[in-house]
Order: structure tokens, then C-alpha cells, then sequence
């Protein structure tokens, strides 16, 4: 990794928590842009006339503009052009025409309302970026990366409270046939299609993802093996009907993995998984085995 990145990585490293944290804490937020536009104000009415401090109004209404969106921005423009005007008018021994304070007012929020327009597309554009980069392109569905950062969440959350939840990892079965006899587009839309479906027939809570050619995995919060069992075969049957375009040989295996007691890391859960799936490929394709890690340590219940 070159300097350049390895310095980028470290402050992105940095940034990330803090942000992350004051995204959590949106009081902790307006908190932060209050005291900076109440010490922007005390500041401006300290210096006098003789020096400009807009710039010390942007802080507070970047802040805002940031967490909360173009509109409480801009509504945060108005707030500082008040405390600008206060600040103004408050002035020791001075004594300034309206119409000048008023133009003054107008010329401290023009800067900011700039700054409101800039920072919210920015935010956007990264989001969008951000989301890009955790979904994969074909299907929609989210991508490996996205999904190992999903499941370390509801791993962790299974450790804290005990919850039990179901892995399910399937793959397509004789999906070469589909690329070799009808073209690799046709493919492509078998893909999307299968994306799609496993999609529209999860919870809000699940979790589906595709992590390899035409493997997907299925992650089902709070879900113990006799229900994780009843919604998978709904979702083998849901597949069955998309893959009936393409060839009847084309198929789904499954391989689920209830755990009651949480494993040690994501990837022992997808090698889990990946070993109850290639057990339905050698029992004949177009089924599901399932496992069950019990709360013995180091005893396997297969199903």
C-alpha cells in the first residue's frame, strides 16, 4: 500500500468513529452547533467593526447542513444571521444603521447558504458512492463486504443477547448449462432474477447477499431451524419458478446452519454453511440440509 493511502486509511480511521458516534447522538450534534454559534456571536460582538468574521459561521451551519440535510441548514443560516444582527446591534458604543445591519446580516448568511448547497450534495453524492460500494451491481442485492459487516452486527448482537439465528448459503445448481446453451446475458438476468426473488420474499431484518458467482447467503435474525426450515422451502419453490425459464435442470441447494449458540467469527459461519450446502449437492441437488450448533460445545446436529 503506498504512503499516500496508508496516511488516507489512518485519518479515514480516525474520522470514521467520530462521525459514526455524533450520527448516533443527533442532540450531541445541535448541541455542538449551538455553543458554535453562540461563541461565533460573542466573538463577532468582541472584535467591533473593523473585522469580518463570517467565516466563523460556517462551523456550525457545515455541522448541521452535514447530519441533518439542505433544509435544517439553511434554517441554521437564519440562525446565525439573527445572532450576527444581535451581535451587531449589541455592540459597546456603537450605534449602526438598520439598513446597514441588515445588508450586513444578508452578506454573513450568503456564504453559509453556499456552504449548505455544497456540503449536501457532497454528503449525497458520497452516500450514494458508499452504497455502491456495498451492493452488488448486478443483482442489488449487498456484496460480500457488505455482508460480512451486517453479520459481525447480528453476531454480535446474538452474543449479547443470547438470540438464536439461522445462515442459510445456496448456490445454483447446473448453472454453467444455463451460460453455455442460452449465453452469459441470459445468465446474468438468471442472476438478477434470483436476487431479486430472494429479495422480495425476506423480512425487513433479513439479510441476503451475493458472495460469488451464483452463490447467495441468507441471513435470518431470531430464527430457530424449525422456522428457518419452513421459510427456506418457500424460498427454494420461489426459485424453482424463476429457474423454470432456463432449463429444468436448473435448480436451487440449500445448506442452512441454525446457531443457538453463536460461533467465533463470520467466516465459521459461512464455512458452516458452505459445508451443509455441498452436502445437499451430494444428496442430489434441489434440496436443503440443515445443521444445528447447539449450546454443547463442539456438537453438531444434522438434519
Amino acid at each position: 500500500m503506498s504512503p499516500n493511502r496508508l496516511a488516507d486509511r489512518s485519518i479515514d480511521d480516525l474520522i470514521n468513529p467520530v462521525v459514526e458516534k455524533l450520527e448516533a447522538h443527533p442532540a450531541l450534534v445541535v448541541l455542538i452547533a449551538v455553543s458554535a454559534t453562540l461563541g461565533a456571536a460573542w466573538i463577532d460582538r468582541a472584535s467591533g467593526t473593523e473585522l469580518s468574521l463570517t467565516a466563523l459561521y460556517l462551523g456550525p451551519v457545515a455541522i448541521i447542513a452535514w447530519f441533518f440535510g439542505r433544509t435544517q441548514g439553511r434554517a441554521w443560516c437564519l440562525l446565525v444571521g439573527a445572532a450576527s444582527a444581535l451581535a451587531e446591534l449589541t455592540m459597546s458604543g456603537q450605534s449602526t444603521a438598520p439598513t446597514i445591519i441588515a445588508w450586513n446580516t444578508a452578506a454573513v448568511m450568503m456564504l453559509p447558504l453556499v456552504v449548505v448547497e455544497v456540503l449536501t450534495r457532497l454528503h449525497r453524492s458520497l452516500e450514494v458512492e458508499r452504497d455502491l460500494a456495498r451492493t452488488d451491481t448486478l443483482t442489488g442485492v449487498a456484496n460480500t463486504r457488505s455482508f460480512k459487516e451486517l453479520a459481525e452486527a447480528e453476531l454480535e448482537r446474538a452474543r449479547r443477547y443470547g438470540r438464536t439465528f439461522t445462515l442459510a448459503s445456496l448456490d445454483l445448481d447446473h448453472f454453467k448449462n444455463v451460460n453455455d446453451t442460452l449465453g452469459h446475458a441470459a445468465g446474468d438476468r438468471l442472476i438478477h432474477d434470483v436476487g431479486q426473488a430472494i429479495r422480495r420474499r425476506l423480512r425487513r431484518v433479513d439479510i441476503v447477499a451475493r458472495i460469488g458467482g451464483d452463490e447467495f447467503v441468507v441471513l435470518l435474525p431470531e430464527t430457530n431451524a424449525a422456522a428457518a426450515a419452513v421459510a427456506l422451502e418457500h424460498l427454494r419453490e420461489a426459485l424453482q419458478s424463476v429457474a423454470d425459464g432456463y432449463g429444468p435442470e436448473v435448480t436451487a441447494s440449500f445448506g442452512a446452519v441454525t446457531f443457538v449458540s453463536p460461533p467465533a467469527s463470520v467466516e465459521e459461519m459461512l464455512q458452516l454453511a458452505d459445508v451443509a450446502m455441498y452436502q445437499a449437492k451430494n444428496a442430489g441437488r434441489d434440496r436443503i440440509e440443515s445443521m444445528t450448533i447447539s449450546r454443547e460445545p463442539q456438537l453438531l446436529a444434522i438434519s
